[in-house]
């Protein structure tokens, strides 16, 4: 995730990196090292203490790069995909390492990411109030088929969760998030408007560990097969006692090629599929027409796995207490109307929209 600072709107607290900042070798491979020359094998479930993984190629990406433009699935994996991406700027590293790559679809996956004091004095890394030291975040390169042409509100309800903000756009690819452990099926999460600042001394380094679930966004079902972009987010920093006028220009962003595996397979429904099978529903389309959608409402779209179903509606925020989800249980394969959905929300089990 990225961390939006706001000159006047921090609480700063510091911390010491203590003894986990002990020199590892998994960021010590020189940079510039090409890349792997085969895949690397299986993973353990759990972060090692330090890989030793050669590094690949890894470009820093300029702050302000575009977006990656999405594009058609390939049918085979690439034979070699690197596993690590590092740089080094301000005398600083920042390394991540994925768990995998390809990432399987459906299989939590974790990154670990470092950021190690290679100067004489110390270095002050600023980030969230969740301690994220960096953001790490995936996009398909795969586009979401747009489906159906709606019109009214319901191309408005189809937008608003496609994230299509203009209605000639196409609906936003699959993300992948990847949040702390406690997080992984807590739906949307924030960090509060607070900024960490962690104090690194010379030769020392903060390690994190994040994960992601193996689905698309948050409860959106497998993502498609094919390839992906992971990015790091790095920042924001400074060097010495000083802060710098504008510590928004001390970040850095680091970018690994990635490819997605056991994805979304044809026969079953892709997201803007699902919505269009939901707004079929002549009782659904009705009920839509008399919600105020943005205004004290949440537009859903879940994926439950378990009973393998959609569930797609709208949960007033005010009406009840707790607020209740109303709208359709989707079949992923077939589109078929399978019943009402009518529930309370259960803010641990659903997380936040």
């Amino acid at each position: 995730m990225r961390v939006n600072v706001v000159a006047g709107l921090l609480v700063i607290a510091v911390i010491v990196a203590g003894c986990d900042a002990l020199a590892g070798p998994s960021d010590r491979t020189a940079p510039g090292s090409g890349p792997m020359a085969s895949p690397m094998p299986a993973a353990s479930p759990t972060p090692p203490a330090a890989s030793g993984l050669p590094l690949a190629t890894a470009s820093p990406v300029a702050a302000s790069s575009p977006p990656p433009t999405p594009s058609a699935s390939l049918a085979v994996a690439p034979v070699s995909l690197p596993r690590a991406a590092m740089m080094e700027k301000d005398g600083v590293r920042v390394r991540m390492e994925l768990q995998r790559n390809p990432l399987r679809a459906g299989e939590p996956s974790w990154v670990r990411t470092t950021v190690r004091n290679l100067g004489t004095d110390d270095v002050t890394w600023f980030h969230d109030g969740c301690a994220i030291s960096v953001g790490v975040h995936g996009t398909s390169l795969v586009d979401w088929p747009p489906g159906i042409d709606q019109t009214g509100q319901a191309l408005s309800f189809k937008n608003r969760l496609l994230n299509v903000y203009v209605t000639t756009d196409r609906p936003r690819p699959a993300g992948l998030n990847f949040v702390p452990k406690s997080m992984l099926a807590a739906g949307s999460y924030g960090c509060a408007d607070i900024g960490i600042s962690e104090t690194i001394p010379p030769g020392k380094v903060i390690r994190r560990t994040l994960w992601w679930s193996g689905y698309a966004d948050v409860r959106r079902g497998l993502p498609p097969t094919g390839s992906a972009i992971i990015t790091g987010s790095a920042g924001f920093y400074w060097r010495g006692h000083k802060e710098p006028d504008r510590i928004i220009d001390h970040r850095m962003e680091l970018e690994l090629d990635a490819w997605i595996i056991e994805g979304l397979q044809g026969d079953r429904l892709t997201p803007p599929e699902v919505i269009d099978a939901a707004l079929a529903d002549p009782s659904f389309v009705a009920y839509l027409e008399t919600q105020d959608l943005g205004n004290g409402r949440e537009e859903i779209l879940w994926y439950d796995p378990g009973a393998d179903v959609w569930e797609v509606g709208v949960m007033p925020w005010y009406e009840t207490k707790p607020p209740r989800i109303h709208g359709v249980l989707v079949d992923p394969v077939t589109g078929a109307i399978r019943g009402p959905l009518d529930r309370p929300w259960n803010e641990e089990a659903d997380g936040y929209p």
